[in-house]
């Protein structure tokens, strides 16, 4: 009999207990509603995600590639970006390319532009710039970049001495100046000189 008392009280607790509690989200509704569902059931709003359609990532652009020509010496090469190391130009990954050195003009607008190149590899292999001593005043120099092409005329071969930056300095003209080592010292291992070439933009 006591069993069956504590049932009835336990039994009409729930509901009270029921009612107390805080009302549970609803579930979103089906995107399709059954057949079988109520009026309210199908007036109830159905809750769709909305998707942001993400922007592709842009990839940079990558720059056009440089050339030089010399014809009269036989030099057709790129040209890569040689960039200062704190102390001066790290040259050592150049290989067969012409270097354009940080912090001479860029291609098209006014000023010096100044290429660098190896006259001998590591391996005692000719570098690019090995023939740099056949070039003439009066020779064309062609430097290239994508579609453009700038034609410079050799106003004069010279030598400096290894230290001697005058060469690299800037100008307020258009000019192209290509640079290499020369006389090198076997006893030594050095290079005494640096060998130079100015050349001026056509007109």
């Amino acid at each position: 009999m006591v069993m069956i008392i504590l049932g009835v009280i336990i039994g009409g607790l729930f509901p009270l207990f029921d009612r107390t509690r805080a009302p549970r989200p609803q579930a979103a509704a089906p995107a399709t509603v059954p057949a079988t569902a109520t009026a309210v059931e199908t007036a109830r709003p159905t809750a769709r995600p909305t998707v942001t359609p993400l922007a592709l990532p842009t990839l940079a652009k990558k720059p056009d590639p440089m050339t030089i020509v010399v014809p009269t010496a036989g030099i057709n090469t790129n040209i890569v970006q040689v960039y200062l190391n704190g102390v001066s130009w790290d040259v050592s990954r150049l290989g067969y390319n012409a270097g354009h050195l940080q912090g001479t003009a860029e291609f098209g607008a006014k000023g010096n532009f100044v290429l660098a190149g190896h006259v001998e590899m590591a391996d005692g292999r000719p570098g690019v710039f090995a023939s740099l001593n056949e070039i003439g005043v009066g020779d064309p120099l062609v430097l290239g970049k994508g579609k453009s092409t700038r034609r410079y005329i050799v106003r004069a071969v010279t030598t400096v001495e290894p230290d001697d930056l005058s060469v690299l300095y800037p100008t307020t003209t258009d000019q192209l100046t290509l640079i290499t080592c020369g006389d090198y010292d076997f006893w030594q291992n050095v290079y005494r000189e640096r060998l130079v070439v100015i050349a001026d933009r056509a007109t």
